[in-house]
């Protein structure tokens, strides 16, 4: 597939390299000689400096043989006028970041496909759903749904009371019945394990298991963390991402929500907006002292979710020092995720990683959930459906050779979820759930071929 991508931002350049990765001929366009001169010293692409709303410029990409356009700059009407001119050549899926709700709303006027847009993508509604999950789920380290919502991939960090250490899995269920999750990755020291029978859990492991969505709650109680609601939650910024969070924990009825702004003309509208929150102005972003007066320190969970970095982490880890149970920190910048680990954070949400993962879902139609924003594990959760000439149909999962790198998570026969085992049969028609590490996912694409 030829693809063009304009913009190089974080976004645009987290989607060349994985589809550049998985074999298609990708082309990227921006604006700043900086960027195209770091996209063509480390990247096996074609990169162009222009404009994305050019005539000129796009057919010097060869727009008129694309198959996809994804217009992911930092301005809305960069990528809508992209995405017209996309059209008008021919490209076939035309992909649109756009951060003005106004043009998803279902009584908009306005028509996706009069402006040249196969899809849009909301980063901060894709951020605002993973900050929710994690608030929700507040001993999880990630939080990803799978089979439209039926399975969850968690990932957990065990410490030196979980039952689970030092026993190979195989001896996990002492009645020699199937355990309720499979684990599929372990991130140990910075470096990712995958698991055999005979793998032995240790303290301070970060484990990732999928598992039905009714069996999370023994998930976490097999770790040594058992689910807890998170009853006080303080929000602290109340931009789009914060009120959005906000709403949609108010739709949960089970959280007593602060939520913190400096700005007054977005405290106001997160005071109108919002019901069931406790909207408090402050004197700066960074007010500790008002953190302190609305009582941080009684918080189960606190997320920073303002428009910066800095004053994000600075703010976050202020709040474990109050020994607050739980953080949840965004983060803007891809520099700093490597370190949410070391400096002792809890939960990093990256919205530029978000945006590529829910452009990559849209272009497999749905079949692949990136989740390349796990800690320390470049790989991804995919649901394949196997048809009746794949090479896995009508074996069991044992008899399967996968490639190294890659286990079968789960299997939903027509609806019905099995955690998956040696003994699996997939048939014709199966959604598989696989969990693969990068450099093993041309292979495993092959085998559901």
């Amino acid at each position: 597939m030829k693809i063009a991508i304009v913009g190089a931002g974080a976004v645009g350049l987290h989607l060349a390299r994985s589809l550049s990765w998985e074999g298609h001929e990708v082309v990227i366009i921006d604006v700043d000689q900086e960027l195209i001169d770091q996209v063509q010293s480390s990247m096996d692409v074609l990169a162009i400096r222009g404009n994305g709303t050019s005539i000129s410029t796009l057919v010097k990409a060869g727009i008129q043989s694309a198959d996809l356009l994804l217009a992911v700059t930092n301005v809305d009407e960069v990528n809508i006028v992209a995405c017209m001119l996309a059209a008008q050549f021919g490209v076939a899926t035309r992909i649109a970041r756009i951060r003005n709700q106004e043009y998803s709303r279902p009584d908009t006027p306005v028509k996706l496909d009069k402006l040249g847009i196969s899809q849009i993508i909301h980063p901060e509604l894709e951020s605002a759903r993973e900050v929710a999950r994690l608030i929700r789920y507040p001993n999880a380290l990630d939080v990803v749904e799978c089979a439209n919502g039926r399975m969850y991939l968690v990932g957990l960090r065990l410490d030196n009371q979980s039952p689970v250490l030092d026993r190979p899995l195989r001896e996990l269920s002492p009645t020699g019945e199937e355990l309720p999750f499979r684990l599929v990755a372990v991130n140990r020291g910075g470096q990712t394990v995958i698991p055999g029978g005979d793998f032995l859990m240790k303290s301070h492991d970060i484990v990732y298991v999928i598992c039905r969505t009714e069996d999370i709650d023994t998930v976490f109680k097999m770790s040594g963390k058992p689910h807890q609601a998170a009853r006080n939650v303080m929000l602290l910024g109340g931009g789009i991402i914060g009120r959005m969070v906000a709403e949609q924990l108010e739709a949960d009825k089970e959280h007593n929500i602060k939520l913190i702004e400096s700005d007054i003309d977005k405290s106001e509208m997160a005071a109108q907006r919002l019901r069931n929150t406790m909207v408090v102005r402050s004197k700066g972003e960074m007010d500790v002292d008002i953190l302190a007066q609305e009582g941080i320190d009684e918080m189960d969970i606190f997320a920073a979710l303002t428009d910066d970095d800095e004053n994000n982490i600075v703010t976050s880890l202020f709040a474990r020092h109050l020994k607050v149970k739980r953080t949840v920190t965004l983060i803007s910048k891809p520099l700093y995720m490597p370190i949410v680990q070391t400096i002792g954070l809890d939960a990093a949400v990256n919205e530029r990683i978000l945006t590529t993962d829910a452009i990559l879902k849209y272009m497999r139609g749905g079949r692949i959930i990136n989740i390349s924003s796990l800690r320390g594990i470049r790989a991804e959760i995919i649901e394949f459906q196997a048809g009746p000439q794949s090479k896995v149909a009508g074996r069991h999962l044992r008899n399967i050779d996968f490639p190294e790198g890659v286990l079968v998570g789960a299997v939903d026969h027509q609806g019905e979820i099995e955690v998956a085992v040696g003994k699996t049969v997939i048939h014709s028609g199966d959604r598989v759930v696989v969990f693969s590490l990068e450099r093993s996912l041309p292979k495993v694409e092959k085998l559901f071929a």
